[in-house]
């Protein structure tokens, strides 16, 4: 299997004079910061923004991420741009973002009255995510306000590495509470955003760009591991409904039948792995405390919380509320109170 690998685009045009040095030390030539094709792995890419906040410019993360443009994510931020309106535009970024990057998942999940956006980095040989998640985070916010021409904020966000210097850089932009040192880096919104319209949006082009981000997807898919892929397809696709075996297939460029033949082959079945993907957000959501047991069961795609209660019963051998308030009682933090009818204050 080829190496995780992100294409340069327009990210980094502006900022040959923050990070060429380190990227001359790293051997990465410098045609990173001119050329869109520019391909490079995943952990040099990490080193580069580490070393770069190391010697230039600590928030150097932060400081791409909240200046980018959408076209400067090429084909995927010109698709995004052309979306009816947020949902749709961060369901395109959140499925085509492999495009871009093979070990980068945006996750959207939608409740009663929240929207989450989550990402992560899924390389194991980087141990340093700090100023990518930072990158990511800003141009997500930044793009959500300059699509929507409003200067819609989140409600509350979460970093998982510790409060950096900058903190209050970080607030000023945000315009909300940040917090660190949390399980997940995640937005926070609420739902009522994402039918906000995006007024340039023009979905004759939209299509051409899906038609092409489409292509490339399968292209990427074929040089990662099957499983690995399938689960990616599966976590991003839980926002739009329950994934089919066709639906994931589909998007590979493959029939429903092939993918579960090629499956088999590696020992693994469709229907097995939804469910683990479905299990593994459970259990990290209900074990928070800061989630309605409601909104959980929407965001799996459950039409209902006592079939989600059941599924969560099977998985863990404890209710959703059993497992929160052990969870709960394990961290020594915040309260047992069943939340499975509203959504509790973040703590």
């Amino acid at each position: 299997m080829s190496e995780a690998t992100i294409f340069s685009e327009g990210i980094f045009r502006r900022f040959e004079s923050d990070m060429g040095v380190c990227a001359d030390k790293l051997g990465i030539p410098r045609s990173l910061f001119h050329s869109p094709d520019v391909e490079i792995s995943i952990p040099r890419y990490h080193r580069l923004l580490e070393c770069t906040a190391r010697s230039t410019n600590p928030s150097i993360g932060f400081s791409i991420g909240s200046t980018l443009d959408a076209g400067d994510l090429g084909a995927l931020g010109h698709a995004i741009s052309h979306c009816d309106n947020v949902r749709h535009s961060l369901s395109v970024l959140s499925q085509y973002l492999y495009v871009l990057a093979h070990a980068n998942i945006l996750r959207i999940d939608v409740g009663q009255q929240l929207l989450l956006i989550s990402y992560a980095v899924t390389d194991p040989n980087v141990a340093l995510h700090q100023q990518d998640v930072e990158l990511a985070i800003a141009y997500v916010t930044s793009q959500l306000r300059a699509l929507t021409e409003t200067e819609v904020s989140p409600r509350l966000l979460e970093f998982q590495h510790a409060r950096p210097p900058y903190h209050q850089a970080l607030e000023q932009f945000f315009r909300c509470e940040v917090l660190f040192n949390r399980s997940a880096n995640r937005l926070h919104y609420d739902k009522k955003i994402s039918e906000l319209p995006i007024p340039k949006a023009d979905r004759s082009l939209l299509r051409a760009l899906e038609f092409y981000l489409s292509d490339r997807l399968k292209v990427r898919a074929e040089e990662a591991e099957l499983g690995k892929k399938v689960n990616h397809l599966i976590s991003t696709s839980l926002n739009q409904g329950l994934p089919d075996i066709d639906s994931i297939a589909g998007k590979l460029g493959l029939s429903g039948r092939t993918l579960q033949r090629r499956l088999r082959a590696e020992n693994l079945v469709f229907s097995d792995m939804l469910d683990t993907v479905r299990q593994h957000i459970a259990t990290e959501y209900v074990s928070q405390g800061d989630l309605s047991l409601t909104d959980i069961a929407l965001m799996l795609a459950y039409s209902e919380l006592s079939a989600f209660s059941r599924a969560f019963k099977r998985w863990t051998g404890q209710s959703p509320q059993q497992y929160r308030a052990s969870s709960i009682a394990d961290s020594g933090t915040g309260s047992t109170e069943d939340l499975s009818s509203g959504i509790a204050p973040v703590r």
